[in-house]
Protein backbone atom coordinates (compact mmCIF):
# COMPACT_ATOMS: atom_id res chain seq x y z
CA UNK A 1 0.00 0.00 0.00
CA UNK A 2 2.44 2.52 1.16
CA UNK A 3 5.40 1.43 -1.61
CA UNK A 4 2.49 1.59 -4.39
CA UNK A 5 1.95 5.94 -2.76
CA UNK A 6 5.48 5.96 -3.12
CA UNK A 7 6.53 4.63 -6.30
CA UNK A 8 3.77 7.06 -7.38
CA UNK A 9 5.29 9.87 -6.22
CA UNK A 10 8.52 8.95 -7.60
CA UNK A 11 6.94 8.52 -11.32
CA UNK A 12 5.04 11.51 -11.01
CA UNK A 13 8.25 13.54 -10.17
CA UNK A 14 10.13 11.76 -12.89
CA UNK A 15 7.68 11.87 -15.65
CA UNK A 16 5.52 14.56 -15.06
CA UNK A 17 4.96 16.11 -17.88
CA UNK A 18 4.41 12.67 -19.79
CA UNK A 19 1.75 12.22 -17.03
CA UNK A 20 -0.09 15.78 -16.22
CA UNK A 21 0.01 16.22 -20.17
CA UNK A 22 -1.77 13.34 -21.03
CA UNK A 23 -4.10 13.22 -18.42
CA UNK A 24 -5.25 16.95 -19.28
CA UNK A 25 -6.31 15.56 -22.76
CA UNK A 26 -9.21 14.43 -20.83
CA UNK A 27 -9.75 16.23 -17.94
CA UNK A 28 -9.38 19.49 -19.75
CA UNK A 29 -12.18 18.88 -22.16
CA UNK A 30 -14.34 17.66 -19.38
CA UNK A 31 -14.08 20.62 -17.58
CA UNK A 32 -14.61 22.37 -20.30
CA UNK A 33 -18.58 20.49 -21.14
CA UNK A 34 -18.63 21.08 -16.99
CA UNK A 35 -18.75 24.62 -17.28
CA UNK A 36 -20.82 25.00 -20.13
CA UNK A 37 -23.43 22.89 -18.74
CA UNK A 38 -23.12 25.21 -15.79
CA UNK A 39 -23.96 28.30 -18.29
CA UNK A 40 -26.99 26.72 -20.23
CA UNK A 41 -28.31 25.07 -16.50
CA UNK A 42 -28.71 28.36 -15.01
CA UNK A 43 -29.47 30.70 -17.82
CA UNK A 44 -32.48 28.28 -18.82
CA UNK A 45 -33.31 28.64 -15.07
CA UNK A 46 -33.49 32.37 -15.30
CA UNK A 47 -35.80 32.39 -18.42
CA UNK A 48 -37.77 30.64 -15.26
CA UNK A 49 -37.07 32.32 -12.55
CA UNK A 50 -40.81 33.84 -11.72
CA UNK A 51 -42.36 30.33 -12.36
CA UNK A 52 -39.83 28.77 -9.88
CA UNK A 53 -38.97 31.05 -7.83
CA UNK A 54 -35.89 29.36 -4.62
CA UNK A 55 -37.38 25.33 -5.34
CA UNK A 56 -36.61 25.88 -9.25
CA UNK A 57 -32.88 27.21 -7.99
CA UNK A 58 -31.81 24.34 -5.71
CA UNK A 59 -33.28 21.81 -8.18
CA UNK A 60 -30.77 23.27 -10.87
CA UNK A 61 -28.28 23.80 -8.32
CA UNK A 62 -28.74 19.72 -7.37
CA UNK A 63 -28.85 18.46 -11.02
CA UNK A 64 -25.79 20.45 -12.01
CA UNK A 65 -24.36 18.70 -8.70
CA UNK A 66 -25.05 15.87 -9.46
CA UNK A 67 -23.70 15.92 -13.06
CA UNK A 68 -20.14 17.47 -11.95
CA UNK A 69 -19.65 14.27 -9.75
CA UNK A 70 -20.48 11.92 -12.78
CA UNK A 71 -18.35 13.49 -14.95
CA UNK A 72 -15.53 13.76 -12.60
CA UNK A 73 -15.79 10.01 -12.00
CA UNK A 74 -15.79 9.59 -15.51
CA UNK A 75 -12.85 12.11 -16.31
CA UNK A 76 -10.84 10.19 -13.82
CA UNK A 77 -11.84 6.34 -14.88
CA UNK A 78 -10.28 7.64 -18.61
CA UNK A 79 -7.17 9.16 -16.72
CA UNK A 80 -6.80 5.95 -14.86
CA UNK A 81 -6.53 3.96 -18.38
CA UNK A 82 -4.41 6.61 -19.48
CA UNK A 83 -1.82 6.43 -16.76
CA UNK A 84 -2.37 2.49 -16.68
CA UNK A 85 -0.84 2.14 -20.24
CA UNK A 86 1.77 4.54 -19.18
CA UNK A 87 2.63 2.84 -16.54
CA UNK A 88 2.88 -0.91 -17.52
CA UNK A 89 4.57 0.27 -20.28
CA UNK A 90 7.32 1.80 -18.11
CA UNK A 91 7.41 -0.60 -15.57
CA UNK A 92 8.14 -3.18 -17.97
CA UNK A 93 11.22 -1.47 -19.48
CA UNK A 94 9.72 -0.14 -22.11
CA UNK A 95 9.48 4.09 -23.68
CA UNK A 96 5.80 4.67 -23.40
CA UNK A 97 4.89 7.84 -25.39
CA UNK A 98 2.04 10.12 -24.92
CA UNK A 99 0.23 9.14 -28.58
CA UNK A 100 0.61 5.64 -27.77
CA UNK A 101 -1.12 5.74 -24.75
CA UNK A 102 -4.02 8.11 -25.79
CA UNK A 103 -4.55 6.37 -28.85
CA UNK A 104 -5.07 3.16 -26.64
CA UNK A 105 -7.52 4.36 -24.42
CA UNK A 106 -9.78 5.89 -27.45
CA UNK A 107 -9.38 2.26 -29.44
CA UNK A 108 -10.95 1.24 -25.71
CA UNK A 109 -13.23 3.82 -25.05
CA UNK A 110 -16.88 2.08 -25.54
CA UNK A 111 -15.91 -0.69 -23.15
CA UNK A 112 -14.07 2.16 -20.35
CA UNK A 113 -17.83 3.86 -20.68
CA UNK A 114 -19.67 0.52 -20.19
CA UNK A 115 -17.20 -0.64 -17.25
CA UNK A 116 -17.66 2.78 -15.75
CA UNK A 117 -20.98 2.88 -15.45
CA UNK A 118 -21.40 -0.92 -14.81
CA UNK A 119 -18.87 0.06 -11.29
CA UNK A 120 -19.78 3.22 -10.77
CA UNK A 121 -23.71 3.46 -10.97
CA UNK A 122 -23.72 2.89 -6.95
CA UNK A 123 -21.62 6.12 -6.47
CA UNK A 124 -23.89 8.44 -8.64
CA UNK A 125 -26.91 7.16 -6.55
CA UNK A 126 -25.19 7.58 -3.24
CA UNK A 127 -24.08 11.07 -4.89
CA UNK A 128 -27.95 11.84 -5.56
CA UNK A 129 -28.82 10.60 -1.96
CA UNK A 130 -25.91 13.06 -0.45
CA UNK A 131 -27.11 16.09 -3.00
CA UNK A 132 -30.62 15.76 -1.87
CA UNK A 133 -30.08 14.99 1.82
CA UNK A 134 -30.83 17.30 4.06
CA UNK A 135 -28.92 18.75 7.12
CA UNK A 136 -29.80 15.69 9.44
CA UNK A 137 -29.01 12.81 7.46
CA UNK A 138 -26.03 14.36 6.15
CA UNK A 139 -24.86 14.22 9.75
CA UNK A 140 -25.63 10.70 10.32
CA UNK A 141 -24.32 9.59 7.01
CA UNK A 142 -20.93 10.99 7.16
CA UNK A 143 -20.32 8.25 10.11
CA UNK A 144 -21.27 5.85 7.98
CA UNK A 145 -21.21 6.42 4.31
CA UNK A 146 -17.41 6.55 3.64
CA UNK A 147 -16.55 2.91 5.27
CA UNK A 148 -18.81 1.54 2.76
CA UNK A 149 -17.83 3.94 0.23
CA UNK A 150 -14.52 2.99 0.64
CA UNK A 151 -14.76 -0.93 0.81
CA UNK A 152 -17.02 -1.04 -2.69
CA UNK A 153 -14.21 1.56 -4.13
CA UNK A 154 -11.55 -0.71 -3.26
CA UNK A 155 -13.90 -4.03 -4.77
CA UNK A 156 -13.71 -2.02 -8.12
CA UNK A 157 -10.26 -0.75 -7.84
CA UNK A 158 -8.38 -2.31 -10.25
CA UNK A 159 -10.86 -2.35 -12.81
CA UNK A 160 -9.19 -0.03 -15.17
CA UNK A 161 -5.60 -1.35 -14.95
CA UNK A 162 -6.73 -4.68 -15.96
CA UNK A 163 -8.91 -3.50 -18.95
CA UNK A 164 -6.01 -1.69 -20.44
CA UNK A 165 -3.60 -4.36 -19.73
CA UNK A 166 -4.82 -8.06 -20.07
CA UNK A 167 -7.08 -7.49 -22.99
CA UNK A 168 -10.01 -9.00 -21.09
CA UNK A 169 -13.16 -6.58 -21.88
CA UNK A 170 -16.11 -6.50 -19.36
CA UNK A 171 -14.66 -9.52 -17.68
CA UNK A 172 -12.16 -7.44 -16.28
CA UNK A 173 -14.23 -6.56 -13.79
CA UNK A 174 -14.29 -10.19 -12.57
CA UNK A 175 -10.86 -10.61 -13.07
CA UNK A 176 -10.38 -7.29 -10.57
CA UNK A 177 -11.97 -8.88 -7.97
CA UNK A 178 -9.95 -11.79 -8.19
CA UNK A 179 -7.02 -9.82 -8.00
CA UNK A 180 -8.44 -7.47 -5.05
CA UNK A 181 -9.89 -10.72 -2.70
CA UNK A 182 -6.20 -11.76 -2.46
CA UNK A 183 -5.56 -8.42 -0.74
CA UNK A 184 -8.50 -6.98 0.01
CA UNK A 185 -6.92 -5.42 3.37
CA UNK A 186 -4.37 -3.75 1.37
CA UNK A 187 -6.88 -2.64 -1.10
CA UNK A 188 -9.01 -1.14 1.19
CA UNK A 189 -6.32 0.76 3.22
CA UNK A 190 -4.77 1.77 0.29
CA UNK A 191 -8.32 3.99 -1.07
CA UNK A 192 -8.16 5.19 2.74
CA UNK A 193 -4.76 6.20 2.74
CA UNK A 194 -4.76 7.56 -0.97
CA UNK A 195 -8.11 9.32 -0.26
CA UNK A 196 -6.91 11.09 2.34
CA UNK A 197 -3.61 12.23 0.83
CA UNK A 198 -5.73 13.32 -2.43
CA UNK A 199 -8.09 15.50 -0.23
CA UNK A 200 -4.92 17.11 1.71
CA UNK A 201 -3.33 17.76 -1.32
CA UNK A 202 -6.28 19.25 -3.31
CA UNK A 203 -6.84 21.51 -1.00
CA UNK A 204 -3.60 22.57 -0.03
CA UNK A 205 -3.34 23.69 -3.98
CA UNK A 206 -6.57 25.37 -3.86
CA UNK A 207 -5.96 27.76 -0.99
CA UNK A 208 -2.79 28.59 -2.25
CA UNK A 209 -3.65 32.14 -3.71
CA UNK A 210 -5.64 32.57 -0.27
CA UNK A 211 -2.35 31.80 1.69
CA UNK A 212 -1.08 34.13 -0.60
CA UNK A 213 -3.11 36.89 -0.08
CA UNK A 214 -2.38 36.25 3.67
CA UNK A 215 0.85 37.46 3.00
CA UNK A 216 0.00 40.67 2.18
CA UNK A 217 2.76 40.56 -0.54
CA UNK A 218 0.49 39.42 -3.39
CA UNK A 219 -3.52 40.84 -4.04
CA UNK A 220 -5.68 39.76 -6.61
CA UNK A 221 -8.25 41.97 -6.35
CA UNK A 222 -11.63 41.41 -8.08
CA UNK A 223 -9.42 38.34 -10.09
CA UNK A 224 -9.63 36.11 -6.95
CA UNK A 225 -12.62 33.72 -8.23
CA UNK A 226 -10.77 33.75 -10.94
CA UNK A 227 -7.52 32.87 -9.35
CA UNK A 228 -9.35 30.41 -7.14
CA UNK A 229 -10.75 28.99 -9.78
CA UNK A 230 -7.15 27.63 -12.03
CA UNK A 231 -5.96 26.27 -8.93
CA UNK A 232 -9.01 24.32 -7.89
CA UNK A 233 -8.69 22.88 -11.41
CA UNK A 234 -4.77 22.79 -11.04
CA UNK A 235 -5.27 20.37 -8.23
CA UNK A 236 -7.37 17.58 -9.84
CA UNK A 237 -5.49 17.81 -12.86
CA UNK A 238 -2.38 16.91 -10.12
CA UNK A 239 -4.24 14.91 -7.43
CA UNK A 240 -6.49 12.74 -10.13
CA UNK A 241 -3.28 11.28 -12.03
CA UNK A 242 -1.25 10.74 -9.18
CA UNK A 243 -4.08 8.52 -7.69
CA UNK A 244 -4.75 6.81 -10.92
CA UNK A 245 -0.40 5.72 -10.87
CA UNK A 246 -0.96 4.55 -7.77
CA UNK A 247 -3.66 2.52 -8.85
CA UNK A 248 -1.86 1.34 -11.50
CA UNK A 249 1.05 0.71 -9.05
CA UNK A 250 -0.83 -1.12 -6.60
CA UNK A 251 -2.20 -3.15 -9.25
CA UNK A 252 1.45 -4.13 -10.64
CA UNK A 253 2.60 -4.87 -6.98
CA UNK A 254 -0.37 -7.51 -6.50
CA UNK A 255 0.11 -9.41 -9.46
CA UNK A 256 3.64 -10.03 -8.07
CA UNK A 257 2.46 -10.60 -4.72
CA UNK A 258 -0.09 -13.19 -5.48
CA UNK A 259 0.86 -14.48 -9.36
CA UNK A 260 4.81 -14.12 -9.52
CA UNK A 261 4.51 -11.41 -12.06
CA UNK A 262 8.47 -10.93 -11.49
CA UNK A 263 9.15 -14.12 -12.16
CA UNK A 264 7.10 -14.21 -15.52
CA UNK A 265 8.58 -11.20 -16.60
CA UNK A 266 12.55 -12.59 -15.81
CA UNK A 267 11.76 -16.10 -17.41
CA UNK A 268 10.46 -13.69 -20.72
CA UNK A 269 13.80 -11.73 -20.70
CA UNK A 270 15.64 -15.49 -20.52
CA UNK A 271 13.63 -17.58 -22.54
CA UNK A 272 11.40 -15.35 -24.95
CA UNK A 273 7.80 -14.24 -24.84
CA UNK A 274 5.37 -16.08 -24.00
CA UNK A 275 1.37 -16.45 -24.98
Amino acid sequence: MVGSIDGAAHILQRRARDVLLGSALFLVPMVALNLLLAVLAFNEFDTVDGLLGDRGYLGVESGFSLLAIALQSFSAHLIGAYTAAYLVRYQMGGTPRIVDCVVSVVRKLPLLVVTWVLTHWWAVLIAWGVVSADASTLAGLVWILPFGVAAASAAVLLVTPVLMTERLGVRSIGRAWRLVRTRFGAAYGFVWACGVLSVLLAFFIAFLPTLAESTGLVTFGSYTWLVQGITSQLALLIVIPFTAIATAQLYLQIRVHAEGLDIAIAADRAFGVSR
